[in-house]
């Protein structure tokens, strides 16, 4: 079943892949990540996103810490 996010496309998810708990760990904000470079110069966006929120409403939330950074 295809899902359309205002943000783009979510396929079916099945499972949290190594990519998608990166993604999530980092609150799902694209500045810095790896992917940056990649989608540069494309009409393509990441599509992480989309992926991690429908992750998290089928499988709920995985079981990682998350990085808390703190402001001064």
């Amino acid at each position: 079943m295809l899902r359309s996010r205002d943000m783009g496309r979510s396929i079916a998810v099945r499972r949290w892949t190594n990519t998608a708990l990166e993604c999530y760990k980092r609150g799902c904000v694209c500045e810095g990540c790896f992917y940056t470079d990649f989608f540069n110069g494309t009409s393509q966006r990441c599509q992480m996103k989309a992926s991690v929120l429908e992750l998290v409403r089928v499988l709920g939330k995985p079981n990682v810490e998350i990085q808390q950074v703190l402001a001064d």
